[in-house]
């Protein structure tokens, strides 16, 4: 469980926080949401070859596909358990069409969603705040905490317990600050805008 940690942070590091502070040191407060946008300005030529925004694009492409996988298997579960005939086989006609069909509804669903409302990285940073943050550095942690029953007075304890409230914290203040920026950017967004607000 430990290597597992130290390889999901340290992936987690150098994916998202290594891009998250070149950008920043790149462009300082004029760095977009999106850093791959302040690559590709709307005036003047590109800020990187092609074939690596390209590249870019496609780890991001792959990236969303990942996510949606994962995090929809709550909701192929809650539908396939309802609509699935457990007394025929996994891949049978019976069981295969639903699956297919419930599957393709929920990710067109999904997708209309995402075109409609044009403020959707704001609702991805509140979704991420409130969800992913505490399943990926809070949960984790108490668990390791739990399942090892180390001593409360241990150094390792109370570098966990550190960890835990330092994301705790974090996840707070950004479902607030996500929040207030959801609520502010609220009156410029229309639906099926290609105004996106950053």
């Amino acid at each position: 469980m430990m290597k597992a940690l130290v390889m999901c942070y340290s992936v987690i590091g150098f994916t998202f926080y290594l891009p998250s502070i070149t950008g920043y040191w790149a462009f300082g407060s004029q760095v977009q949401s999106n850093v791959l946008k302040s690559l590709m300005p709307d005036s003047g030529p590109a800020l990187a070859p092609t074939w690596l925004l390209g590249l870019a694009v496609l780890f991001v492409l792959l990236q969303l596909l990942a996510i949606g996988l994962v995090y929809s298997q709550v909701a192929y579960e809650i539908m396939e358990k309802n609509s699935a005939d457990v007394t025929q086989g996994k891949f049978s006609r019976r069981n295969l069409v639903p699956r297919l069909l419930l599957r393709t509804l929920y990710l067109a669903f999904c997708a209309l969603m995402a075109a409609m409302l044009p403020f959707f990285g704001d609702i991805v940073g509140v979704v991420g705040a409130v969800g992913f943050i505490p399943l990926d550095f809070v949960l984790p942690v108490i668990m390791y905490n739990i399942a090892l029953a180390s001593p409360r007075r241990s150094t390792l304890y109370i570098a966990n317990t550190v960890i835990m409230a330092v994301f705790t914290g974090v996840g707070a203040i950004g479902a607030f600050a996500s929040i207030r920026k959801l609520v502010l950017d609220a009156g410029q967004f229309k639906l099926f805008s290609n105004n996106v607000v950053d």
